[in-house]
């Protein structure tokens, strides 16, 4: 779906399995470029990475650790030349059901400590979806 939506604009996918070259030529075009997405994986983009023009960040999985989630919005705050804000995003289902709730809404809570204790300024927007 983010091909299909991404108006021509090159997409990478980094995970465990590319590797170091492949890392490395990607790093190089989006240091180059100003649209470029890449979908990384939290253990390929937590650490060990250095691209300065990265403007938008996605939390898309479920994890708690407060190294790891801090190591992964630092990614986002490297200044670059065209560069002076960066934005997280941080998404997380809610499948709430009676008084249990699942994993990746506990998760995000613990982030929501990490936020709030490195007094983050940040916005929470609940989406409902319909069934279909």
């Amino acid at each position: 779906m983010i091909l299909e939506k991404s108006e021509n604009r090159p997409v990478f996918f980094i995970h465990g399995g590319v590797g170091v070259d492949e890392r490395e030529e990607v790093r190089r075009i989006t240091e180059e470029q100003n649209d470029a997405i890449i979908v990384a994986s939290y253990g390929t983009f937590s650490t060990g990475i250095n691209i300065r023009n990265l403007h938008n960040v996605i939390f898309a999985s479920p994890s708690k650790s407060k190294i790891r989630t801090l190591q992964s919005i630092g990614r986002g705050l490297r200044l670059g030349q065209n560069k002076d804000s960066a934005t997280l995003y941080d998404i997380a289902d809610d499948l709430t059901y009676k008084s249990r709730k699942n994993f990746t809404l506990d998760h995000f809570m613990e982030r929501m400590k990490i936020y709030n204790d490195e007094k983050f300024e940040y916005q929470i927007y609940t989406i409902n979806l319909k069934e279909t």
